[in-house]
């Protein structure tokens, strides 16, 4: 018997080689079975329940995907589709205008000056109600 890297269907051996990548070495076939369904490897898991000889062998040698079918991942990437259209509409845009010095309406002491600071504003507050 040489040494020959195992052939696996396509989806299998994607499957396997990830699997080979989150598991350690396990010779126990039944247990590498039950990770592959829990981690969603069902074509791995079917062909290791079918080929369990052949799934030891090419745990230690290795395995390559059939010729006949593709290998690439890419098979299973969407076509790209362009972005969609912005349907939204362009409002004006507004500046904003400097404020003017001169505060308008009145204030109720009838004063047009500006407060003179925190005391003047408690002065103020303490004139109004006391």
């Amino acid at each position: 018997m040489s040494r020959e890297k195992i052939q696996v269907p396509g989806k299998a051996y994607e499957e396997i080689v990830a699997l080979q990548r989150e598991i350690h070495f396990t010779s126990d076939h039944e247990d590498t079975i039950k990770k592959a369904e829990d981690r969603g490897y069902m074509a791995a898991a079917n062909w290791i329940r079918q080929n369990e000889r052949a799934y030891k062998i090419g745990f230690a040698w290795g395995f390559e995907p059939v010729a006949d079918e593709p290998s690439g991942m890419l098979r299973d990437i969407p076509e790209p589709r362009s972005p969609p259209v912005k349907r939204t509409v362009a409002k004006p845009m507004q500046t904003m205008e400097p404020r003017s010095q001169k505060k308008s309406g009145g204030s109720k002491s009838g004063s047009t000056k500006s407060s003179g600071g925190f005391f003047a504003g408690i002065k103020k507050w303490l004139g109004k109600y006391f």
